[in-house]
């Protein structure tokens, strides 16, 4: 089973570390970029997990973070998951172009692996649109003490949103369908860049927060 070779949730940090430099294709760019996501959502749950009994907080800003916190912890195992994810769909790809090559009645598999992996990217989209959702509202309600972490959270998501982008269009411009480029440059276009706009926002609100300080 292709899925028992990535295992990097079972091991060290610096396992990871040290895969990633090396000279082989997994981990890549693709598991890097949703460790960013998987970073944010942490911290996120840290900052709440702060802020639901600080003194320091209203009921109102209490109840928001423990609203995040829920919505937060109930993704964290999806994204996880996904780090090793994203080498499983890799490697799916690289097995399907060599048959491709070779047999072409192989090569609809291999663009069905690559529409695959296109759409996993775009739902890990989705999921930092929740994290700059959550973050734009912990500006405003979270723990004083815990702002920076707010600012981190959304600085990660910002090179998240860059990167996943980088990762939609490796793939994307190697399907033969003309109509699902189409759509997928359209869905990208319609949200890539409010996003990005509304975590930079962010971003800037912590830090004209701590220049207050």
């Amino acid at each position: 089973m292709i899925e028992e070779k990535y295992e990097y949730l079972k091991e060290s940090l610096e396992t990871y570390i040290e895969r990633l430099s090396g000279k082989t294709p997994c981990p890549g760019g693709g598991s890097a970029a949703i460790v960013s996501v998987s970073l944010s959502n942490a911290l996120i749950q840290m900052v709440c997990n702060f802020s639901v009994e600080s003194k320091k907080l209203g009921e109102t800003s209490k109840q928001i973070s423990k609203e995040i916190l829920a919505k937060a912890i109930e993704i964290q195992s999806v994204l996880n998951k996904s780090i090793e994810k994203d080498s499983i769909l890799y490697e799916k790809i690289q097995k399907t172009m060599k048959d491709a090559k070779k047999f072409p009645d192989k090569f609809k598999e291999y663009q069905d692996a690559l529409k695959k992996s296109v759409e996993f990217h775009m739902d890990i989209l989705e999921y930092c649109k929740n994290l700059v959702e959550w973050n734009e509202k912990l500006v405003e309600h979270c723990n004083p003490y815990l702002i920076s972490d707010v600012g981190v959270s959304a600085s990660l998501v910002v090179g998240a949103l860059k990167a996943t982008r980088v990762n939609i269009f490796v793939n994307l411009y190697s399907i033969n369908d003309h109509d699902y480029i189409s759509d997928i440059e359209e869905k990208l276009e319609t949200n890539y860049q409010t996003l990005l706009e509304k975590t930079i926002e962010v971003v800037s609100k912590v830090e004209r927060k701590l220049v207050k300080r």
